[in-house]
Formats: C-alpha cells, structure tokens, sequence
C-alpha cells in the first residue's frame, strides 16, 4: 500500500535535479503505474496504453515515451537508471505520496474507487455489522480496495482479528468471488469490476450488501519542475481526454485495475492527499489486526 521512501525520495529527487526539465520537442517520459490486477504479460500491458501515450504526443506535439511498470521496485530502478518522469498516471494511494515527490494531479479518472460487500441473494444479512461471526473474504491490504473494506469494518465495530469465524485476505479478486461463489465465505469485499464479473457469471445469485467509502479514481499528475508553458501544455492534454472519440478510444483500450475510465476531470493534491490518509489508516487497521504473514 505505502510506497518505499527511496520511492518517493527519488521522485522528488528527480524533480530537483532537473530544473529545467524539458525543452520544448523533448521526450516526455511517462510514468505508469498499472496497478495489481493488470496483465502480467508486460508487451500486452504496454501494447493497452500505447494508444494514450499516442493520444497525448498528438495533443502536446511531443513524443511521449511510457514506462510501466506493476511494481514500485521497478518504477524505482527506472527513475534511478533513466532519469525523471514528466507527468504520472497512478492509483490514489500511489498519488498522494507522488506528491511528496513534487507531482501535482492535474485530472483524474472519471471512475472512482471503492470496495462492494456481497453476500449471496437469499442470505439472511442487511448490513456489515451483522456479519458478525461469518466467514468473510477481504481483498489485499496491498490494494486501495482492501483498507478501504477494512475502513467500513472499523465503522461498523467490527474487528477481524476478533468478531469473524474466519478472515480471507485475497490477493487476486477473481479467487474471492469463487470462494463467495463456493460458499466457503459467507461474504466479500471485491473492488466494483469484480462485482460487475460475478454478476455477470451468475446472474441475481448474489447482491449487494454495502459499499464503502469511495476515493478518486487513477490520477495523472505533472511533475512541479516541468516549466510553465509545458505545464500549461500537458495540463490541457490530459485534462478532458474523454472529450473526443481518439480520447474515449484511448481510455476504452485500458483493462485491469485501471479500466473503466471514460473521461478525466480535472483534479486537485486536496483530494489525494485525504485518500492517502484514508488509506493509510485502513492499512494500519489491517496491519494490527490481520498481521501479514
């Protein structure tokens, strides 16, 4: 969930260092992060967001070079080996600590995130507090979806160290809904697309119980370094990308965790800075009360 300090110390060391950052008809570089339930097939990845590094070069006259990466290790080395990113596409949690580095979210996708409890149809359940003693499925605390399950826990007083038969921490959501689909949970907490999957596969066999609290979605956010008038230039690019067919065609190529965007208002840190905090502190929930193995 947190991001490595030498993470975001690179990020805003790379900002630091590269006053000024481009010259105009210079390479942007742009930073993806794709988040845990994209493709592990690193061609089919990059081939998904080609089409937006496509859209935006046409927008800003400038070659736009993506590099993507589903680990903050990755993203690290690459920052270290191939120099600063010239603006980001990542999740929330990923966001808020890009800030730190000296990035400023300027739009945002039009999708945002949040964490759907589902229990089957006929079950006897009407809110989170009475799955109290059941057996429940959250996803990984390594996701924005999990602090946010164990945020509506909290505010159900519920814990999961303490008032379930058992807790499932899973990693992958499409093992959550077939552990649901089993009847080996009673309930889960999947992000809103592995929902729209279950429903699909199995229609009107499960429902909705609860949703929890909803943080924006995926953000892109410019490097503060970046002088003026490519600030200027970039911000007009990414900021209303659904607002034309080449930009909704760009957005519909996207799959996994960042998928289902059709537009990008604009954004502000205020907001990514209070979902960090959320996320934070549902992290810290799962910490104490799940400890990782």
């Amino acid at each position: 969930m947190t991001l490595s300090r030498s993470l975001v110390r690179s990020l805003g060391t790379a900002a630091l260092l590269s006053l000024p950052l481009l010259a105009h008809g210079a390479d942007y570089r742009f930073g993806v992060f794709a988040g845990s339930a994209s493709k592990d097939n690193q061609s089919e990845l990059r081939a998904e967001f080609k089409p937006l590094a496509e859209y935006i070069a046409q927008k800003t006259g400038s070659n736009v070079r993506p590099i993507i990466s589903q680990s903050f290790k990755n993203m690290e080395n690459r920052l270290n080996n191939e120099g600063h990113f010239a603006f980001l596409l990542a999740p929330a949690q990923v966001t808020a600590e890009a800030i730190e580095g000296g990035f400023v979210p300027v739009a945002k996708w039009n999708k945002p995130l949040f964490g759907i409890f589902v229990v089957a149809a006929d079950a006897p359940y009407r809110s989170v507090a009475e799955l109290r003693g059941t057996h429940v499925g959250l996803a990984s605390r390594d996701t924005a979806i999990g602090p946010l399950c164990m945020d509506a826990l909290a505010k159900s007083r519920l814990r999961a160290d303490r008032d379930f038969g058992s807790v499932y921490e899973g990693k992958f959501m499409d093992v959550l809904a077939k552990e649901l689909r089993s009847g080996s949970r009673d309930a889960v907490c999947i992000s809103p697309i592995a929902w729209k999957t279950l429903n699909q596969e199995a229609p009107g066999a499960f429902r909705v119980l609860a949703e929890t609290a909803r943080i924006p979605g995926f953000a892109l956010s410019i490097n503060d370094s970046l002088d003026e008038q490519d600030r200027k230039k970039l911000t007009a690019a990414l900021t209303g990308i659904g607002g034309n067919a080449e930009g909704k065609a760009a957005l519909a190529k996207i799959t996994g965790s960042a998928s289902g965007a059709t537009d990008t208002p604009a954004a502000s840190s205020a907001e990514y800075v209070a979902a960090g905090q959320l996320l934070s502190q549902g992290k810290q929930l799962y910490d104490r009360q799940i400890p990782k193995r």
